[in-house]
């Protein structure tokens, strides 16, 4: 009796579980996945956390400095944990008044080889930054632990390091595993499955111990318990960068600011984790100059390098603009540096806000806003005082849909924006942010507005 109402029903979640699946199927990850932000500048929150790692020694090289921000016009106390590879460390607390910075050394007063950094804020709007020591690399510090990480282009050739500096913020201890993607295709080394780090504790695990003399190595670290902070640090002779790295793959990717001075190198490597080939189009935008597109195949579980200068076909003429597209997601980095030593640098993902500041007081070589968005977008531009006044703000402007604009163009009155300390706002969350610092050849440090990660 009942049947011939029933038969509908089967019918609809027959036919719904077919549109989910046609949906999923056809979904595609476009962007590179933000990590965790810090950025939360309304300073409504009532207690938030600042994770820091990728600090070592100075006679590993690979040493830095933290840098916090209160961008609120409000004092707060902040509890610093300073830990080590060691397992040792010790808190002290300290206030940070209205619109003041905070810098110190994370190994100062801590014996150990590697170290992290984790500080418990009272209230929002205070952010984080790790700078090199030699000033040649600038990360965020994230505001919670995650359970995947990737990075591509990490080099493990002779003179060359590439570590992964582990910081575990939570109470309990987490473990996880790596694996790699590179000319050897996949490889899992056995040391670091199951590789544990305590409550509260640094870790670091160096590449090169298993993956010898490589020099564009992809990585995957998946969190089986616990959540972790994860930086990779890339040391090539002199040169010390943080490879912030992604959450997952992806199928598209904006680098900004790619260099093509003479004398310089700049590359963006891939790594692909899945099982099929990856064809990527590289559109590089530059200047007056009509560039024809680069493409390349990445071959499952291995990796392949795009490079951009030196390259015949790509003219020396400042900075470039390179939009990545692939047919598989895939993880890229962009590489830079002089042909004896490189510096990685991750993809952003389009974020509303920001806040960028010369944290190495060195200014910047060039600064760009990208809108990455069809539609035009409205942004606003604040300055912080570094003495403790209000805010004061620098300019209200309109960015078109798919263009780029030099900071130097649209807010002249910053020139090259030594000493500034400002937070961007855009109406959608579409903007990306890029900066180079001042080098020779120009473009060989490259980083990003500070969105947290």
């Amino acid at each position: 009796m009942n049947s011939p109402r029933r038969t509908p029903l089967f019918v609809v979640l027959a036919l719904a579980l077919i549109v989910v699946g046609l949906l999923s199927s056809m979904a595609k990850n476009v962007n590179p996945s933000q990590l965790p932000s810090t950025l939360a500048l309304n300073g409504r929150a009532e207690s938030t956390a600042l994770y820091c790692t990728g600090f070592s020694d100075a006679k590993l090289g690979e040493s830095g400095r933290v840098i916090l921000i209160n961008t609120t016009g409000r004092s707060h106390e902040i509890t610093i944990d300073h830990v080590s590879n060691l397992g040792v460390g010790f808190s002290n607390e300290m206030n940070l008044g209205p619109y003041e910075q905070l810098g110190f050394d994370p190994s100062a007063g801590v014996h150990g080889d590697y170290f992290g950094v984790g500080a418990q804020v009272s209230g929002g709007g205070v952010v984080g930054v790790e700078v090199t020591k030699d000033r040649t690399s600038e990360a965020p510090c994230i505001s919670t632990g995650i359970t995947n990480w990737f990075a591509a282009g990490l080099d493990t050739t002779v003179g060359s390091t590439a570590i992964l500096s582990v910081y575990n913020p939570t109470a309990t201890p987490a473990v996880f595993n790596v694996s790699t993607f590179s000319s050897q295709g996949y490889v899992a080394p056995q040391k670091f499955q199951g590789y544990a780090v305590g409550a509260h504790s640094q870790a670091e695990i160096n590449l090169g111990v298993a993956i010898v003399d490589l020099s564009d190595v992809g990585v995957h670290v998946r969190v089986l318990r616990g959540t972790l902070d994860i930086v990779g640090l890339q040391k090539s002779g002199p040169t010390v960068s943080y490879d912030t790295g992604v959450q997952e793959p992806s199928t598209s990717a904006t680098f900004p600011l790619v260099t093509t001075s003479n004398n310089a190198t700049a590359q963006i490597r891939f790594s692909n984790p899945g099982p099929t080939p990856a064809d990527v189009t590289l559109k590089v935008t530059l200047a007056s100059y009509h560039v024809p597109n680069q493409t390349l195949s990445v071959p499952p579980y291995g990796s392949a390098v795009a490079t951009i200068t030196p390259n015949s076909a790509i003219p020396a003429a400042g900075y470039a603009s390179v939009a990545v597209s692939s047919s598989q997601p895939v993880i890229a980095a962009l590489a830079t540096g002089t042909g004896r030593d490189i510096a990685l640098s991750a993809p952003q993902s389009p974020q509303r806000e920001y806040l960028v500041g010369d944290f190495t007081g060195r200014g910047f070589d060039a600064a760009t806003l990208t809108n990455t968005s069809s539609k035009s977008i409205s942004i606003d531009v604040t300055r912080l005082s570094r003495s403790g006044g209000a805010p004061s703000i620098l300019s209200q402007l309109h960015l078109a849909g798919d263009t780029s604009e030099s900071v130097r163009s649209v807010l002249p009155a910053l020139a090259n924006l030594r000493g500034v300390v400002m937070i961007v706002r855009a109406s959608r969350p579409t903007l990306i942010v890029t900066l180079t610092l001042p080098t020779r050849p120009a473009g060989m440090t490259v980083v990003s507005g500070l969105n947290g990660r």
